[in-house]
């Protein structure tokens, strides 16, 4: 049995991370020199339904304002998604509209609207995140300035996260617990020596021996639905083989089944890989499991 609870599936992130203390301790670290120290959040609520017909609601993970009233949206992401940074976007312009009220006038408003700041957690490989924090905003494209500052953007990448032992800040024990939380037996002691109060509530709520047996029978189900989003390995590469397979031989209907054969092989090879690399596994890692080289897995990736 694990030690402690796994933050990427949903009943642990949000059983961990919907608590004043342990949020206000994440967010601080995250969004140390972006704004002023957060004393206090508030969690909102995070079902926004649709604004009119045909038009799509959206339930976010989590949700809260500051002292400061600014808004803060904190996702988590497993499995890469083709468009996420289109459905990241239209996330904050659904808080950005529920700033505004029905009858609202431009020449009405009196100051700007609150910041929003959209901190989004990637458990997946995606190629467009090469390093592990991204940070977003609205700049000026020629003279690279900003130009809007109310809506800044953080994307974390968990799988370029690489723990540095000689620089352990709150902001790198809180990415190494998104990381690895789940999988770790017992915690080193310069984590304490280092850990604020909410990373030590953090690590007392995901203490797995303090659950009721309803929590742990959540958990498992959660665990359960994780496992089944982000396990692509054997699956992927069955997969791609079959795909490969299908199309190389619908080719060779018209190019000689050898031909198409050979394609499919190819294709399902390929497909494998890139299934293999977007679901977390290094270069080198795919190379030894499929007994190639890093340099023909890191052609068929880019």
């Amino acid at each position: 049995m694990a030690t402690y609870i796994d933050l990427r599936c949903d009943f642990g992130f949000k059983f961990c991370m919907q608590d004043e203390t342990v949020m206000k301790s994440f967010l601080n670290a995250i969004l140390e020199g972006e704004t002023d120290k957060i004393t206090s959040v508030k969690f909102e609520n995070v079902e926004v339904p649709h604004p009119g017909k045909n038009q799509r609601g959206v339930t976010f993970d989590l949700l809260c304002t500051t002292e400061q009233g600014e808004t803060i949206l904190i996702e988590m992401q497993n499995a890469p998604q083709k468009y996420f940074k289109t459905r990241a976007a239209f996330y904050v312009s659904t808080i950005l509209l529920k700033q505004f009220s029905r009858g609202f006038k431009w020449k009405d408003m009196k100051q700007d609207i609150s910041r929003i700041f959209g901190i989004f957690i990637m458990g997946g490989r995606n190629k467009w995140l090469n390093k592990t924090i991204t940070r977003t905003s609205v700049y000026d494209r020629d003279d690279l300035v900003e130009f809007w500052d109310r809506n800044h953007n953080f994307f974390l990448s968990l799988p370029n996260f690489k723990l540095n032992k000689g620089n352990i800040t709150p902001k790198e024990i809180w990415l190494h617990f998104f990381k690895n939380l789940g999988t770790m037996d017992r915690i080193d002691p310069s984590v304490y020596e280092r850990a604020d109060e909410g990373l030590l509530k953090l690590l007392e709520k995901a203490n797995m021996a303090a659950l009721t047996e309803e929590e742990y029978a959540q958990y498992e189900a959660s665990m359960k639905a994780l496992e089944d989003e982000v396990d692509m390995e054997t699956y992927g590469y069955q997969r791609g083989m079959e795909d490969g397979l299908e199309d190389g031989l619908k080719q060779g209907i018209q190019k000689g089944i050898q031909q198409g054969i050979q394609q499919g092989i190819q294709q399902g090879i390929d497909n494998t890989v890139r299934l293999l690399y977007s679901s977390g596994m290094s270069i080198k890692e795919i190379s030894e499991r499929l007994n190639m080289t890093e340099s023909q897995i890191g052609t068929i990736v880019g």
